[in-house]
Parts: C-alpha cells; structure tokens; sequence
C-alpha cells in the first residue's frame, strides 16, 4: 500500500516545477518514503512537457493534464479521487521550499489526526511580502469562521497547504472548484467532527512568475462558501 500521495495542481508553472518536484522527493527521502506524486495540470506553456520530461527519472510521478483551466479547487478533487496513499498532502508547486514542512504534517497524520492545516497565523510563522490587502481580508475571514462556527483552536482556516486521511477526506463529498476548497475541507471537518492540527508555515513572495490568486476574483467564492456552510450548517450530515 502506498503510504503517501501529495497532490499539486499547477497553472502556468513552467518557472517552479522542476525545482519543486525535486525538493518533494528529496525531503520525502530524507524519510524512507518513496511518495506518488499527483500533479493535475492546467496549464497553457511548458509546465507539461517538463513534468513529461521528469517522468523518466521518477517513475511514481503521474501527471494529469487538462485542456482548458477548470479551477484549482477541481484540480485538488480530481488528484484527492486518483490518490492511492493512506494519506494526502496538497501543496501548492509556486512555493518549492516549503517542502521543508512535509515531516512534520506527515508526524501530525501518523499520530492519529485526522487533517493537519498549515497556518501562517500562528505566533512563530514569519510573513514576508504578504500583501497588505490579504492580510486584512485574511484577518477578517478567519475572525469571523472563529465566531459563526464557534471554533476559536485554529488560526488558518484558508490555506491549501494541508494533510489529511484519504479515507476522511474522501467522505466529504467535495464540490468546490476554486481556492474556497481550503474553507470547504476545514469546515466540513469541524462538522464531522474530525481531529484537526496546525503546523506553522512562513509565508515568502514566490521569487518567479505571477500569483494565480486575485482577491477580488475569491472573495466572493470565500463569502459564498463561509455563509453558505454556516446557514446549512445544522442540516451538513456527521
């Protein structure tokens, strides 16, 4: 049994893919894991003719490509649905160093959690280049999930970065097809009650490329989403 499966979607990565791919097995290595790699692709430049390329050097890197760009949160269901591992990490290809964080959400997945959220909120997390304007809209976000939902033990209920059981995740019945997919696995884990950690992230402006997130394209898919869940909340089954 495969006892990992990370999940990157990727739009227009042609700058980080390389770099990323290889920092993901050789931290994985540093454990004695040989992972499946998903990477769903939707990209329009050479991100799939390079991962083509890597797949002769690494033969659990399978690649699904996509003709037209369809979301990365249908990204993220689509590589959860091929998944093999007991668990999943999904993590973002435009940020190759955090890699680094994959040892300690993988401790938190073998110690009985059932999804483990990177936060870059927590007290020891270091920002640098974040943009004022998410900052704010980050804050005022999670404070309100805090309040709506009465769970105030996490600080960063948005982030894609995260781990879990693919066994739990799975009987979440996922539909969101956007960067809102983050808020849809957290909230529908406090629903079920699953048991959540968070392992904090340092956060750094990708060095290369441009960001795929615009604010003003997700808020409304996060406002939708956050008051969408809390009003059917009740009615969400266990």
């Amino acid at each position: 049994m495969v006892k990992l499966t990370v999940v990157i979607p990727t739009y227009k990565e042609k700058e980080h893919i390389k770099t990323t791919i290889a920092k993901v097995y050789s931290n994985l290595s540093k454990l004695n894991l040989n992972p499946e790699i998903i990477i769903v692709d939707d990209s329009e430049d050479e991100t799939y003719s390079i991962i083509k390329r890597l797949q002769k050097k690494h033969n659990s890197l399978k690649v699904i490509h996509r003709v037209n760009k369809r979301g990365v949160g249908s990204a993220i269901r689509l590589g959860i649905a091929k998944a093999k591992g007991k668990y999943v990490i999904v993590f973002m290809s435009d940020a190759p160093d955090d890699t680094k964080y994959f040892p300690a959400i993988l401790r938190k997945l073998e110690s009985s959690y059932d999804l483990v959220q990177t936060s870059r909120f927590l007290k020891e997390c270091r920002m640098v280049g974040y943009p004022f304007t998410k900052k704010v809209f980050n804050w005022l976000c999670n404070n309100f999930i805090k309040i709506a939902f009465l769970e105030f033990r996490l600080k960063d209920f948005s982030s894609l970065f995260k781990g879990f059981n693919r066994e739990k995740i799975n009987a979440l019945n996922l539909n969101a097809n956007e960067f809102d997919i983050g808020l849809e696995i957290a909230l529908k884990s406090m629903r079920k009650g699953y048991s959540i950690a968070e392992v904090p992230v340092n956060w750094v402006e990708r060095e290369r490329g441009e960001s795929k997130l615009f604010l003003s394209r997700l808020a409304i898919h996060y406002v939708k989403r956050v008051f969408g869940t809390w009003l059917n909340y009740s009615h969400l089954q266990k």
